[in-house]
């Protein structure tokens, strides 16, 4: 039913810290696109008129789907990549965006697929996941969760993750939520390298390096992991680093991001401040 764009950069990854929180779907509207993703400021091309879903219809997914979603692992998760707000004072983003993001990412418009979501996101809510379905033009439908995410460089204001069939993790979206204190999704292997999916501490503590040195941040050095890193699931791994400048010791976490079909990839939370 749908095509999903390969990351083909290493700067094409995503940037940032996706958020989680209850998932209670009912009462949304949901907001559609159909056509393919604009840029960020730019407006959807193509909305529906929102559909307010009655309290039987919100009591009824959440007996049949929560408590299943809740538990079951995310089949894939990956970014849609770096976003600026139109403006300067904006902190917020349209469930149309969110719909049109994952549109071009995730829906096959040769098909007449479109995108919902339920609801926008806000940087100044760190808790915010927004449900969002991809439908076919048979019908079939695949479910995804959105995550906002304050970029951690200057370039970008924002990052959307998405994970698919099921919610994030907890523990994942905790290291996720680190505010500004955190890297991307950066390739964990350049392209000459033999991959593995499962790297040592040591093997770990080289591969964070190569991801802070892929966003510049040549200031914090990995030093030490504590235990084994599965890049095939979303486990976070704590660790440790020290500030180049000062010496200051920070903790960090690792996170892997499987997404699928592409090259493992990895996003580093820095304790703040």
């Amino acid at each position: 039913m749908t095509r999903r764009h390969q990351v083909r950069t290493l700067a094409a990854l995503g940037l940032g810290a996706p958020l989680l929180v209850g998932l209670g779907i009912g009462g949304f509207s949901q907001a559609v696109a159909t056509t393919a993703a604009p840029p960020a400021q730019d407006a959807p091309a193509a909305v529906a008129a929102p559909a307010e879903r009655t309290g039987s219809q919100a009591d009824a997914a959440g007996e049949d789907g929560t408590a299943e979603e809740e538990t079951a692992a995310p089949s894939d998760v990956f970014t849609t990549g770096s976003q600026e707000f139109p403006r300067a004072d904006r902190s917020t983003i349209t469930a149309e965006d969110v719909a049109s993001q994952l549109y071009g990412y995730a829906a096959d418009p040769s098909l007449s697929d479109e995108a919902t979501c339920t609801d926008g996101l806000a940087l100044d809510q760190p808790g915010a996941v927004t449900r969002c379905t991809v439908t076919g033009w048979s019908g079939e439908q695949e479910t995804y969760y959105g995550y906002m995410a304050p970029a951690g460089v200057a370039e970008a204001d924002y990052w959307l993750y998405f994970s698919k069939d099921a919610p994030l993790p907890e523990e994942a979206a905790a290291t996720l939520n680190d505010g500004l204190n955190g890297t991307g999704a950066y390739p964990v292997w350049g392209e000459e390298q033999e991959q593995s999916t499962t790297l040592s501490g040591d093997v770990a503590v080289e591969r964070a390096n190569f991801v802070l040195g892929g966003f510049g941040r040549e200031d914090l050095t990995v030093t030490s992991v504590e235990g084994e890193v599965d890049l095939t699931s979303t486990t976070p791994v704590r660790g440790t680093a020290v500030e180049d400048g000062s010496g200051r010791t920070v903790g960090v976490t690792l996170l892997p991001i499987p997404t699928d079909g592409e090259a493992p990839a990895m996003m580093i939370s820095i304790d703040g401040p």
